[in-house]
């Protein structure tokens, strides 16, 4: 650059001098003639100056002419370098432009190059790294890449995977010919096709698992190769889940067997191909007898494994293509899906009835079991599932009334039956409500005056079509539908509202009995609503007798004594029912606090003609004699039951034969007959034994 520049000067200077000179001798041939002319001591001569103009002109035009070509040449030579500078600076500028663009393409690249590195080592970690095994397959199925977690999943390292057959080193046979198919499938598609597919694989140590595989084509342009990668998802405990949602929806967790819904749909499967098919099928339904007895006594564990026996034992004695299902608590039914007639049902029914009595082991003990079948066949009894289960119900219910442990057909006389209990039930919730139940009363007299010391109240509904119905005409129908305990509180209210009006017809103390269900008994509440009851009616609770029967307190000793103790606080007499018809009587008169016993009328009614029977009442008799307690007999109606009593020492009676039950509007007139002299214990002649206590 200092030597352009050097020449650039020396060019400039070169330039200057020549002009100057050229000046110079122009304005030297101008002068000169001037010069000699104004001289005053030199005489020129024209002819001298003539000849030196003439002589010296030429090579002064010719010096002054050199330096104008030098002149015009050292122009030409700075124009001709100015355009070359032009020229130069121009292409520099392009060459710098270019550079640039060089150089802007060199940055681009080598941060596409870092980006590229960066996203590779993104890609690498991800592939590396994910949570999901991720492989890289070409077209001949041989695995090229194995990400870390495929190692996990399957048991082999990289090394290990790479090259091996995926079909046949991993996948099970029953899913080779489908996952072959999709990823041919997904090969020739082309690169926008997309496939998913759910497979079994089997990992090195023998475990099996359930992949979901995304299936991508990938496609190298440069080899023109066609590679996939399958990306998938462990669902493996999502399956189990599933399978466990599954089976709790169709299937009993405790037993098993069906439950409900699967059972409904596989007896509709059956009807239908019974119907298409010409044949019979059959539905049992059965349950365990006294099996709340058994959950209350030995506990819901030995309740449990005594179902798990007995849907074992049911599973043995059906066919494979029969379904067993648990309705619900110790309810089953058997689908017979092809049976010959009521023959075939009733041989695979003696089968699971006899099983069913075989000795079951449970906590606690050694159990004999007995069971209630009932049997229906279709279509003889019916199309439809619905009809079936209510028939089989129906059925079962009535082997249950016949005994228990035997079996029972549909018949149609079930169904009206039923028909005419459900008519029942309707009629007795209407005539709660139309005030159609009375109170009957019947006379407890005393057995040495013979005057009335209590009245048993006794229900009865006034049906308007059937007349007076006594409870075993409606009860079992109240229980059964819910209504027996609202039936109870109204007995126990109208009986206290009443008293009070019967001990001003009376004229003494007359004590009202009431009966307790053993629904009213096991209510949590009794004593509370009973000591409500008082109050509101505003009644001495001395004068009311509580009636319980023996049958429903041995179960549970140490509730029932806590119960009658809370009544007892009250000021309620008790009275132990159908003393006699259990087998703790004397531990139930010796640890619960009664007043009263009440001698079981079956004994009482066997008693005069049966020698055993008769030493056993007289026994219970003289017992709670000595215990201090009342003994009353109820249903007395011979004069050889009256004697008998008398004779055994019997401190209260109560029978038709003394009196039948009247209505409340028919006490006040009774109560007058006695105040005038009517007796209502009849007299004994000729009788010395009587004893009279």
């Amino acid at each position: 650059m200092n030597r352009s520049r050097t020449i650039q000067n020396r060019e400039r200077w070169l330039a200057i001098v020549a002009d100057s000179l050229v000046s110079l001798v122009v304005l030297a041939l101008a002068l000169s003639p001037l010069m000699l002319l104004t001289a005053p001591k030199v005489p020129i001569e024209r002819e001298a100056l003539m000849q030196f103009l003439w002589s010296a002109g030429p090579a002064m035009l010719i010096l002054a002419g050199t330096f104008v070509y030098v002149r015009a040449l050292l122009r030409e030579r700075r124009r001709i370098e100015s355009r070359l500078e032009d020229v130069v600076e121009e292409r520099t500028r392009e060459l710098q432009a270019i550079n640039q663009e060089l150089r802007d393409e060199i940055f681009v690249r080598q941060q596409a190059e870092r980006s590229f590195r960066r996203s590779s080592r993104h890609f690498r970690a991800l592939f590396d790294t994910a949570a999901t095994p991720i492989m890289l397959i070409d077209s001949g199925f041989r695995i090229r890449q194995w990400n870390a977690s495929a190692e996990t999943l399957f048991g082999y390292s990289r090394d290990e995977a790479v090259g091996r057959h995926l079909i046949e080193t991993f996948i099970p046979e029953e899913y080779r010919d489908e996952m072959s198919w999709k990823i041919l499938k997904t090969l020739g598609a082309g690169a926008n096709n997309r496939e998913i597919l759910e497979t079994g694989i089997q990992a090195y140590d023998g475990t099996d698992h359930i992949i979901l595989w995304n299936l991508n084509l990938l496609h190298d342009e440069e080899d023109d190769r066609q590679q996939l990668i399958l990306i998938g998802q462990n669902i493996s405990e999502i399956r189990k889940t599933q399978d466990q949602l599954h089976y709790l929806a169709h299937f009993d967790v405790l037993t098993g067997t069906a439950n409900r819904r699967l059972f409904e749909d596989r007896c509709r499967r059956a009807l239908a191909s019974a119907d298409r098919h010409g044949h019979n099928c059959a539905l049992i339904g059965l349950d365990v007898d006294h099996f709340k007895r058994i959950n209350d006594t030995l506990g819901h564990d030995a309740g449990d494994t005594l179902l798990k026996t007995l849907s074992q034992r049911l599973k043995e004695n059906v066919r494979e293509e029969d379904t067993i299902a648990r309705l619900g608590g110790d309810e089953f039914a058997v689908l017979l899906r092809h049976v010959s007639g009521a023959e075939g049902c009733e041989k695979v029914a003696r089968g699971i009835l006899e099983a069913i009595t075989e000795p079951v082991t449970v906590p606690g003990g050694e159990l004999v079991i007995t069971s209630s079948i009932g049997i229906t066949v279709a279509p003889d009894d019916g199309t439809s599932y619905e009809r079936l289960l209510k028939n089989a119900d129906m059925a079962m219910y009535r082997a249950k009334k016949a005994g228990r442990n035997n079996i029972q057909f549909f018949s149609e006389e079930m169904n009206q039956e039923v028909q005419r209990q459900m008519s029942l039930e309707q009629e007795l919730r209407a005539g709660i409500r139309a005030g159609e139940l009375v109170l009957h009363y019947q006379p407890v007299l005393d057995a040495r005056s013979g005057e009335i010391v209590g009245l048993e109240s006794l229900l009865r509904w006034n049906h308007p079509g059937r007349g007076l119905l006594t409870p075993k005409d409606f009860l079992e129908v109240a229980e059964q539908s819910g209504q027996l305990h609202a039936i109870g509180e109204w007995i126990c209210n109208n009986a206290c509202l009443q008293a009070r009006a019967i001990q001003t017809m009376s004229g003494t103390p007359v004590r009202i009995s009431i009966n307790l269900s053993s629904r009213q008994y096991n209510h949590p509440h009794l004593a509370d609503e009973l000591q409500r009851t008082i109050t509101d009616t505003r009644i001495d609770p001395a004068l009311l007798m509580v009636e319980i029967d023996e049958r429903i307190l041995s179960d549970r000793l140490e509730e029932t004594a806590a119960v009658l103790h809370k009544l007892k606080a009250i000021g309620i007499g008790l009275t132990l029912d159908r003393f006699g018809s259990g087998l703790s009587s004397l531990t139930l008169l010796r640890e619960l606090p009664f007043d009263q016993v009440k001698i079981d009328s079956a004994l009482l009614h066997r008693a005069p003609g049966d020698e055993n029977t008769a030493a056993i009442t007289h026994t219970l008799i003289s017992l709670a004699r000595q215990l201090s307690l009342t003994v009353a007999a109820a249903g007395v109606e011979s004069e050889e039951q009256d004697r008998f009593l008398r004779q055994s020492g019997c401190h209260l009676f109560q029978g038709h034969r003394f009196s039948p039950p009247v209505s409340s509007d028919q006490l006040a007139d009774l109560f007058a007959e006695v105040r005038q002299g009517r007796r209502l214990l009849p007299e004994i002649p000729d009788n010395p034994a009587v004893r009279n206590r």
